[in-house]
């Protein structure tokens, strides 16, 4: 794998991995810190929500992810190339283009995360002066962020998977040693649960988690090999997302639940007395730490194709991190000192993100299942139908605004559910369904009209991709 972005498919030569490696690429991408204030304020917003019910169901939902990994498999370019073939280069542009904002944003907010985690170190053993620990943590959080690239791509990869794996452990610990089953119990301590508040936490918890990856599904299946089932091709990558951002968000509830996490008007602060003992404290800070800084350069490693089809030619992913790096620490800057809360900010980033990446969710699955899927079992392949993909898109788009609630605006449906947002599952069901529904009254081909089109799953297929314009990378 090179550093910059090539128009073609991977080919045969690069095709080494696994549907097993993918997963495990999952795990390390969902099982860091990041997830944190997702899930307390999942336990702030969504008191009567069944909080492990709300774990399981949006974890499950990784689903999505493992169905939009097909397309990178079965023709070798990455999820936005996938998207051109399904909307057209000028609209494909505006998406890639709100990808990579999205991006920026995780990288921001990653940052300020370490910064935290960091504060919350130097304040709990009083390695600082507390009044000025917050500008020594940012010291070092920009300096990890710029000097992490340097140990090479490869190394961050294999750094970030075993500290997922270690934090895991970590965060196992923790649950057993918290008593993380009465945290995350069925039924909320006031006796029932409220069924709007739970797809409001299932929400937010899309939002932070299975949601905000889908628009990178095939950037990672593109070199599994050819030998692999599509069923296992969609299986692992949605175990992996299932075990990673589960136990990640089950850890936070319960932190949180627990005083583990103590949040403000300041940000958020994981506390020594709430993990129990110094050891599990630090270790769990630690593998935090250096997951998140080696999850940031990924970030704005992977980013960079999003803007090489945007502005419509190669970039040299490796050079383009600095500048990831450079304006995510301007935002996270910003969010530190300058914006009224860290909390307000998230929010509100988390629905600009979720305004474009659920109806776009729903969209993409139901070309997988409608198209890809026929395709790759040796049927004829059959015309991409972007403009009505892009009127899908739009409505569902418009809905999700519509039930959207953040510190910007409030949407009439989110107003008519007393303010719950439940805008990711509007959305991608909008957007689902109505894609289907096109399909079944307007999409009718006699066998004629099949037998004159392009069969599917040949070198031709490829080459009729690659002559679009779809950007391949890695």
């Amino acid at each position: 794998m090179d550093d910059r972005h090539s128009i073609s498919a991977t080919t045969e030569a690069e095709r080494t991995s696994s549907a097993p490696r993918v997963a495990l690429i999952w795990l390390a991408a969902t099982m860091t810190a990041s997830s944190l204030p997702v899930g307390v304020l999942i336990a702030q917003l969504f008191p009567l929500a069944p909080f492990l019910w709300v774990v399981l169901l949006a974890s499950a939902l990784f689903v999505a992810v493992g169905i939009i990994s097909i397309p990178g498999f079965v023709y070798g370019i990455p999820t936005m190339a996938v998207s051109e073939r399904v909307f057209g280069n000028p609209v494909n542009k505006l998406i890639s283009l709100s990808n990579w904002l999205s991006q920026l944003g995780w990288q921001a907010v990653v940052l300020v995360l370490v910064v935290y985690i960091l504060r919350s170190v130097f304040d709990s053993y009083g390695l600082v002066p507390a009044n000025s620990s917050i500008y020594y943590a940012l010291v070092l959080a920009v300096l990890g962020n710029f000097v992490v690239p340097i140990i090479g791509y490869k190394a961050i990869v294999t750094a970030q998977t075993v500290g997922a794996l270690f934090l895991a452990l970590f965060a196992i610990a923790i649950l057993v040693y918290l008593q993380g089953g009465q945290a995350l119990s069925m039924t909320p301590a006031v006796g029932h649960f409220d069924g709007i508040q739970t797809l409001g936490g299932i929400s937010l918890a899309l939002m932070g988690g299975a949601f905000s990856w889908t628009m990178f599904a095939s950037d990672y299946s593109r070199y599994v090999r050819r030998d692999t089932s599509l069923t296992k091709m969609a299986l692992w990558p949605s175990l992996g997302g299932f075990a990673g951002g589960g136990l990640i968000l089950a850890l936070a509830i319960t932190l949180y639940v627990h005083g583990g996490i103590q949040v403000g008007p300041a940000g958020i602060s994981i506390t020594a007395t709430g993990l129990g003992t110094s050891a599990l404290y630090l270790g769990f800070c630690t593998f935090a730490i250096l997951g998140l800084l080696a999850s940031n350069f990924l970030n704005s490693y992977s980013s960079a194709f999003s803007l090489a089809v945007v502005v419509g030619k190669d970039l040299d992913r490796k050079k383009f991190t600095v500048l990831d790096a450079l304006l995510a620490t301007l935002v996270g800057i910003y969010i530190l000192f300058v914006a009224p809360s860290f909390w307000d900010s998230f929010q509100t980033f988390l629905d600009l993100l979720i305004i474009v990446a659920a109806p776009w969710t729903g969209v993409m699955i139901t070309y997988v299942l409608w198209d890809v899927l026929p395709e790759a079992h040796g049927e004829l392949s059959r015309p991409p139908h972007r403009r009505a993909n892009v009127w899908v898109l739009a409505i569902g788009v418009a809905v999700t605004v519509l039930f959207s609630n953040n510190p910007i605006w409030e949407g009439y449906g989110a107003h008519l559910l007393h303010g719950t947002d439940i805008s990711p599952l509007v959305g991608v069901a909008t957007a689902t369904v109505a894609s289907i529904l096109y399909r079944v009254l307007f999409c009718h081909h006699t066998a004629t009209d099949e037998q004159e089109r392009v069969s599917a799953l040949s070198t031709p297929v490829v080459s009729k991709i690659t002559d679009e314009g779809a950007n391949g990378y890695r």
